[in-house]
């Protein structure tokens, strides 16, 4: 087969994984339920299967001959399909999740002029604000709760409702809006790696955000694009100080501290990807970050009333959701040698600042080891999590078209060395491959729902510790040591330029 006749039949094959795709979304957007009912979720878990089936296989081939795609028709069909997927699932009910109703709420609350720091939405002083309400009241969860949401969220939540009232539609059209954006800014950043444009598919296409920003509607949508907008920020910076442009670096090096900024006001979680800048673009950057959101979290409490929720400790004290790690250590570890929950949790935040901190003080020998780091920084939170809902790896997945194999960037550039292919095969990219499953296997979190049951099952649990520390850990390690054994073995040739020189 001729090179253009491959083409062509990978484009056609693209097209016809798209449609498949887009059927099962319909399925979806048809059995939509309000109430959550079992059997909704049930749907959705089983819809759920094709979907990353298909879409594993659409990776497959744009990652193994991403250079062979045409840009122009690619980029045609990958944002046709972005655009109607997330389309048919925004006019449809939340199913998964209730967040949303939250989210409309605190923006009815702002629009009044209350602070929705100052009242949980069961207090008696917000009570006027819900009476004769069935759309919106019924289906918010914890009313006893302070919303826990920072002042980017919040004053997104509020410039929607100005702009709709009261409308679920409304705002999860806005989350699919910002979630195509995030979209372009993966293009953009492919296109600034030099990498194939073919490769955006790994993150529009997947279900995962499709149906968490267009059918639940969450706000990570909105803390994705920011992070995007730093990644993109970071490589025009050190590239602009690569070719001696150093103002213009200056410039990026800024906006990229203020984006970061950005993403932690929406969501606590992207400040901990400082720990990953540091190196490459200096302590100030991360002290501007930390900054400007400190500044603008006490300036809003500040201006608009109302106290951090105390219901952020209790969040991180008490909740559990879909976290195999500890699950294992509270369930089985923790009792048989006679550890508390508390001295669990402790432990597992422990070992994310410890994951931090060895992450920061990694030498970097690459321009964009500051990806590596970041994906890593998000890897290593999700691990240890004792909440890691479906919605949150979103945040990994970003990562995932600038570094999938083959030829994506090396997680540290001192490992880059791919000439032949064996780190490919022994497991060098086990981190990234073990993301990807991990972006498919975390949906079994609607178990729960599915099942009503208060845990996962502890099978589900284990298979996704084996899965992601199989393709993860063990996988790179043992690669590891028999690529070393290998070259103790295998006498190295210095290459033609140099046996000349010498």
């Amino acid at each position: 087969m001729g090179e253009g006749s491959r083409n062509r039949v990978l484009l056609v094959a693209l097209i016809v994984i798209g449609l498949l795709s887009l059927m099962g979304y319909i399925a979806m957007a048809v059995g939509a339920d309000p109430v959550r009912s079992p059997e909704a979720n049930w749907l959705y878990i089983w819809l759920a299967i094709p979907l990353f089936s298909i879409y594993i296989v659409a990776c497959y081939l744009v990652l193994r001959w991403g250079r062979n795609f045409p840009v122009r028709p690619t980029l045609v069909i990958i944002g046709l399909i972005a655009i109607l997927s997330r389309a048919i699932l925004v006019p449809a009910a939340p199913t998964l999740s209730n967040d949303i109703y939250r989210y409309v709420w605190d923006g009815r609350v702002m629009a009044a002029g209350i602070s929705p720091y100052a009242y949980s939405p069961g207090a008696s002083e917000v009570d006027p604000l819900h009476e004769n309400d069935e759309e919106i009241w019924p289906y918010i969860n914890r009313k006893a709760a302070i919303t826990i949401y920072p002042p980017g969220a919040e004053l997104f939540y509020a410039a929607i409702y100005n702009l709709n009232p009261n409308s679920v539609t409304w705002t999860k059209a806005a989350m699919a809006l910002v979630d195509l954006a995030n979209c372009l800014l993966v293009v953009l950043l492919l296109r600034r790696l030099a990498m194939p444009v073919a490769r955006s598919l790994v993150y529009a296409w997947s279900p995962l955000p499709i149906i968490e920003f267009a059918s639940s509607g969450h706000v990570e949508a909105l803390s994705v694009f920011w992070t995007l907008l730093a990644l993109l920020a970071g490589t025009i910076s050190v590239q602009s100080y690569a070719s001696g442009a150093l103002r213009q670096g200056q410039i990026a090096r800024i906006a990229s501290a203020v984006c970061l900024a950005g993403a932690g006001l929406v969501k606590l979680i992207p400040m901990l990807l400082l720990a990953g800048w540091g190196r490459r673009f200096g302590v100030w950057v991360a002290l501007l970050a930390v900054g400007l959101f400190a500044a603008v979290y006490a300036g809003f409490t500040a201006l608009t009333g109302g106290y951090i929720s105390p219901f952020l400790l209790t969040y991180l004290g008490k909740e559990e959701a879909n976290s195999a790690v500890y699950y294992v250590l509270s369930r089985f570890i923790g009792p048989a040698i006679g550890v508390g929950d508390e001295v669990i949790r402790g432990i597992l935040i422990l070992a994310t600042l410890a994951g931090a901190m060895l992450i920061l003080f990694k030498r970097e020998r690459g321009l964009y080891d500051f990806i590596g780091k970041s994906f890593l920084l998000v890897a290593v939170y999700l691990f240890f999590a004792t909440n890691a809902h479906p919605w949150y790896a979103t945040w990994l997945l970003a990562f995932l078209p600038l570094i999938l194999p083959p030829n994506g960037l090396p997680i540290f550039s001192d490992n880059s060395d791919m000439a032949d292919g064996k780190r490919l095969r022994r497991g060098y990219y086990g981190l990234s491959l073990a993301a990807l499953a991990y972006t498919a296997l975390t949906f079994s979190a609607y178990l729960v729902f599915a099942l009503r049951v208060a845990d996962l099952p502890t099978p589900i649990l284990v298979f996704q510790v084996m899965v992601v520390v199989g393709l993860g850990v063990i996988w790179p390690l043992v690669g590891h040591f028999y690529t070393r054994a290998e070259n103790h073995n295998v006498p190295i040739k210095a290459p033609p330029a140099i046996t000349q020189s010498l």
